[in-house]
């Protein structure tokens, strides 16, 4: 490793006493455990290979190279401050200061001298980098840590000003002196930018009535450099409501865009003919709104509405729009009130979160291939039913569909009903279910019984049970089997999905050996029952570093299902355990 041992040099040799022992005895660099320098040579040469192209040993020779003049600039910068602190403590001792000051005096010169040696002798490697790569270095960094490298090379010290990349935050209840700090701090690095194009502003803090007409002209400089990037994340103490300014909505450059409690009001034309990517968090729209941004972004791929209220249509005519995510819609006061969606050509669908007070339409989604409905309406009604039969009704053709909780839950309701669900081309099948809840096996029987093509499916468990809709569902009557009982009852019901079912993959959420009781008897009875299963993993992602050397209760399902009888001769089961590999079982 070359330079990985350096430390500065001292005159007179390796003599060891005297005034050299004594400054060895209180030097921060003697204290440091044996081959220290070489583990942070190593981590930074790790780093560097993640970011730039090595081809051979040259490359790697030159990457050590940097790594080590990295340290090197690092220990010597620590030096100097070490020094001047050292120099600026008074003397503590009167009697003995003369002979002290001498002494003193003697260290800093051979400090100094020993600093002026290494700075004439070595190579400054990291001031060697090309423009482009100090560029893609600064753009993992805020701004102001970018700003604090340019006591690393003299070099660096303007070539921060030409950062295409911009990052600012605030924390929430700074003091005025701080805000009015970090006003100046941006009009600073806004006014000394020599970036010809800038690709990305990132803001996130407070917004104030002070710094509102700041932020304007931030957004305005970014875009008169086409701008690529914007992500504008407000927090408010009191209700007030930043409106984006009517610049931001014909900016042609831009290809990403993330808002964040900013008032979203659109009147004119929207011309984002280069956006790809629109969020848009804890914003009041409408759908002239909707209509007018979707319109203004022809190749828009990516479409996200977090704790949006107002819209009550969305309608997605692009055939580039491939994915939209609806993350805890407020549907408003009103009652009865629906989100309608429309999309013929979109690929993924996402419905999460908490959705109370009202109810989602889908209209044309013939295009879909992935679908997701891991939302929550916090309540349950006599309807809950009839929402999740008709969003499956119309998602009968989704080869990947993913069920969260209370959907899953609210299908006990169409059982008490004897309400049926449609009939499913499910080919993978993913279910958020609450581990430990008693009604678990009926919501998964009453989805297996409609996926009759199931080729995979996989259960993510948790350990909080919400069991208001299980609750409901027994005193409406509906039968409660136990175990293997119970799916010996329904075996009938899901023979088809038997089948087909090749994969089952269960991920443990840190549930305990009882609340596993559920899962378990499904997995013996598939074990048992279906025809081509191949594998059943069992992933622990929380178990702690002790379970890997105690009994745990995933070794204990594992060895249950290892005794377990097989239909399919090939079924393997796998258990995943982080601190032993993935053993099969």
């Amino acid at each position: 490793m070359v330079n990985a041992n350096w430390s500065p040099t001292r005159p007179g040799g390796g003599g060891g006493g005297g005034t050299e022992a004594a400054l060895d005895e209180g030097c921060w660099r003697g204290q440091l455990p044996p081959r220290s320098r070489e583990r942070i040579v190593d981590k930074i040469m790790e780093t560097l290979k993640r970011h730039l192209p090595v081809s051979g040993p040259e490359d790697l020779h030159q990457l050590d190279k940097i790594a080590s003049d990295y340290l090197r600039k690092v220990s010597l910068k620590m030096l100097t401050m070490e020094t001047k602190s050292q120099s600026a403590v008074p003397n503590a001792s009167p009697s003995n200061s003369a002979g002290n000051s001498s002494e003193d005096s003697g260290k800093r010169a051979r400090l100094h001298a020993s600093n002026q040696d290494e700075s004439r002798n070595s190579e400054d490697y990291i001031s060697q980098l090309p423009d482009a790569i100090i560029l893609h270095i600064f753009s993992f960094m805020t701004t102001k840590d970018t700003i604090k490298t340019s006591v690393l090379s003299k070099r660096w010290r303007s070539t921060w000003t030409a950062n295409q990349y911009m990052s600012f935050s605030l924390p929430p209840g700074s003091s005025s002196q701080k805000r009015k700090g970090f006003i100046n701090f941006v009009d600073s690095v806004v006014s000394r930018c020599t970036a010809i194009k800038a690709k990305r502003f990132l803001f996130d803090a407070p917004c104030l009535a002070s710094m509102q007409s700041s932020l304007d002209r931030w957004l305005q400089f970014a875009i008169e450099h086409g701008i690529e990037e914007v992500s504008v994340s407000l927090h408010y103490r009191r209700h007030k409501v930043y409106v984006l300014p009517r610049i931001l909505f014909c900016c042609t450059t831009l290809v990403s865009l993330r808002v964040s409690q900013c008032c979203f009001s659109v009147f004119g034309t929207v011309n984002w003919c280069s956006l790809k990517t629109l969020r848009i968090e804890h914003a009041e729209l409408n759908d002239d709104g909707m209509v007018r941004v979707l319109s203004g972004s022809p190749v828009l791929e990516f479409l996200e509405l977090k704790s949006c209220l107002g819209v009550k249509h969305i309608v997605i005519e692009s055939k580039s729009c491939k994915e939209l995510v609806i993350d805890s819609h407020e549907f408003g006061d009103d009652e009865g009130l629906t989100l309608k969606i429309s999309a013929p050509h979109l690929l993924k669908l996402r419905l999460l979160g908490n959705s109370e007070g009202g109810e989602f339409r889908l209209d044309e989604v013939a295009s879909l291939i992935e679908a997701e409905l891991n939302f929550d309406m916090e309540g349950f009604g006599a309807d809950d039913g009839d929402l999740v039969r008709g969003l499956l009704k119309r998602l009968h053709h989704v080869p990947k569909l993913v069920m969260g909780n209370w959907c899953l839950q609210a299908l006990l309701l169409m059982e008490a009903r004897d309400m049926c669900l449609p009939s499913l081309e499910c080919r993978h099948l993913i279910l958020l279910s609450t581990a430990g809840h008693k009604r678990v096996p009926e919501a998964i029987a009453k989805i297996l019984e409609s996926t009759r093509l199931l080729e995979k499916l996989f259960i993510q468990t948790t350990c909080t049970p919400n069991s208001a809709i299980g609750l409901k569902a027994e005193r409406a009557g509906c039968r409660v089997f136990a175990g293997e009982e119970f799916w010996n009852f329904v075996k009938w019901r899901i023979y088809h999905c038997l089948m087909h079912l090749r994969h089952v993959e269960i991920v443990d959420g840190g549930a305990s050996l009882p609340a596993w009781e559920p899962v378990l008897s499904l997995l013996k009875f598939l074990l048992q029952n279906a025809l081509w299963l191949d594998k059943i993993v069992i992933d622990s992602t929380n178990s702690k570093s002790s379970q890997a050397f105690e009994p745990s209760p995933l070794l204990e399902v594992a060895r249950i299902l290892r005794l377990h009888p097989k239909c399919s001769p090939s079924a393997k089961v796998i258990l995943r355990y982080p601190f032993q590999g993935r053993p099969s079982v």
